[in-house]
């Protein structure tokens, strides 16, 4: 491969680097620009053939239908929780379980979070959770990042699995087919078995890394954010931190491991909120004295919230509750499964190529999210005004996630394609892989996170690293001799760490606490904990692996 080749393959990641990151374009235009000059440095450089060229964009379009009615569902139901007053309630819950600020962020942020990031995903709970410390007294710097530090774990099975289940399994699809082919033909036949394996390793490894991530969260607060920049303030509550981190990781390794990895995050982080609440009003595993002493008070303590609290937290929640029992049934009861199933529409032999995509209609967690609001409008008795905004509103904000993904997704297929070409090279991942691995193989097992971090970083998205990297990864590992599904876990996770620093994450979190302008401030915090995230997977994965 020559200089200007190995150019040309990086030309969707220098891209992105340049107008997502340097000139900070919003991604509704940089996406779109990147995936025009991804599409010229392939059929120019790569002699990419143009008919598949073409073809590949027709797969991405009809693929990114998928996470497009997930998002709008999570989206509508958010919005309806907000416009019904739901939401006041969910948020008037959580005054009353503790003063204390370093529990009410592990309970935010790293539980309610979860439970966020398991339903909506692409940024939703820093963008929740942040005004919701806000509001209790915490400075906004420090919330947005406690905030992102905690959307990370979870990330592996946000948005109902999207990051594995969707970006890994187009990641590795090139050419109308799956690279892993045999990998999962051993496990079970289908990708979504072959992806509960690779999400065991995943959930495994973060049984120690995810476990330590509220234990860190409060550090930090305390460390940076507090009067005394006393670490130890934080780590005096280290026995309710772990007991959280577990109370989360230990029962999204067993919803993994008999479920599959679209209800982790979900019921993980409701089974958390179950056992740890609880104990945080009682006190247990707490000091004696409370920890609120900010160096800085930007957010004032408020008595009262915005609204009068109209529900009960059983009916603010139960939209939400409904949502995993619908998930948990069409996953796990067969005949439903199947029936869900049949209303799949498929694309085949798309411009006379071998490409193809499909999109279950019913299947697919959007359909159950949209159906859920529906039963929000009867359960909360909201007037038609309210719907029409909550709708309004949903539609409108998709507009700039409709381009987004609209040529993200174009773009990663263009990229994962390229091995139609008429230059004799292997695809552009492949490729990358093969340099990557004569250079690197030896240490993979840590820079294969930060592949992860890097991809996140630049897409803004887990599931748009895995996209655009798991094709990568698994040629690496195929190269090294590597477990394929430990080397695709640590893509999984480092993707999940970059979520923590990624420019649209950061940038949405500062926004909505009123620190828009102070966005490498939080980065600063955030990056070494990222970093720190993915060596200590790294060190896991590499005994683990042999490395």
């Amino acid at each position: 491969m020559t200089f200007i080749q190995l150019l040309a393959s990086l030309t969707p990641i220098i891209s992105v680097m340049l107008f997502l990151v340097l000139l900070r374009m919003p991604a509704s235009r940089a996406m779109p620009i990147s995936m025009v000059f991804t599409g010229l440095a392939a059929v120019f450089i790569w002699k990419m053939d143009t008919t598949f060229l073409a073809a590949s964009v027709v797969e991405g379009l009809l693929s990114a239908l998928t996470p497009l009615t997930i998002i709008f569902g999570a989206v509508f139901l958010l919005n309806t929780l907000k416009y019904s007053g739901a939401m006041d309630t969910i948020r008037a819950g959580f005054t009353n379980i503790s003063g204390d600020a370093r529990v009410q962020v592990i309970i935010i942020c790293w539980l309610f979070g979860s439970f966020i990031e398991g339903s909506a995903g692409f940024g939703t709970p820093a963008a929740i959770g942040a005004p919701l410390l806000v509001l209790l007294g915490i400075p906004p710097i420090a919330a947005a990042v406690v905030a992102l530090i905690a959307d990370s774990t979870s990330v592996s099975f946000g948005a109902i699995g999207l990051p594995v289940l969707f970006g890994m399994e187009q990641g590795l699809t090139q050419g109308g087919a799956n690279m892993a082919a045999e990998q999962i033909a051993q496990h079970g036949g289908s990708f979504a078995d072959y992806a509960q394996f690779i999400a065991m390793h995943m959930i495994t490894i973060d049984l120690v890394t995810g476990t330590l991530i509220p234990l860190t969260m409060v550090a930090i607060l305390t460390g940076f954010f507090g009067r005394n920049k006393s670490f130890k303030e934080g780590l005096a509550i280290w026995k309710f931190a772990l007991f959280a981190g577990l109370a989360f990781t230990v029962p999204a390794w067993l919803i993994n491991y008999f479920a599959g990895p679209e209800f982790p995050s979900v019921i993980g982080a409701l089974v958390g909120m179950a056992v740890v609440i609880p104990v945080a009003k009682k006190g247990y595993l707490l000091p004696k004295e409370q920890w609120n002493d900010f160096a800085e008070n930007d957010g004032q303590k408020r008595e009262e919230l915005a609204t009068e609290v109209k529900f009960s937290q059983l009916a603010a929640w139960s939209p939400y509750l409904i949502m995993a029992a619908l998930l948990v049934l069409s996953r796990t009861v067969a005949p439903l499964k199947a029936w869900l199933s049949s209303f799949n529409i498929s694309w085949t032999g798309l411009l006379g190529t071998e490409l193809k995509a499909g999109f279950a209609t019913l299947y697919a967690p959007g359909a159950f999210f949209v159906l859920v609001c529906i039963l929000g409008f009867f359960l909360f008795r909201m007037k038609s005004p309210a719907i029409k905004e909550s709708i309004s509103v949903s539609c409108k904000s998709m507009v700039p996630t409709i381009i987004s993904l609209g040529a993200s997704v174009p773009m990663v297929k263009i990229f994962l394609n390229s091995g139609e070409n008429a230059s004799g090279l292997a695809s552009m991942p492949v490729a990358l892989a093969d340099t990557l691995a004569n250079s690197m193989g030896a240490v993979w097992a840590w820079v294969s996170p930060i592949v992860g971090i890097f991809g996140a970083f630049l897409s803004g998205s887990a599931t748009f690293s895995n996209m655009m990297f798991s094709g990568l990864q698994y040629s690496v590992a195929d190269n090294i001799g590597a477990n394929h599904a430990l080397i695709l876990a640590m893509q999984g996770i480092g993707a999940n760490a970059g979520n923590m620093m990624c420019v649209m994450n950061v940038v949405a979190a500062a926004t909505v606490v009123g620190m828009a302008g102070r966005e490498s401030e939080i980065i600063r915090k955030t990056m070494p904990v990222a970093l720190g995230y993915a060596l200590v997977a790294g060190t896991i994965a590499a005994i683990w692996g042999g490395f």
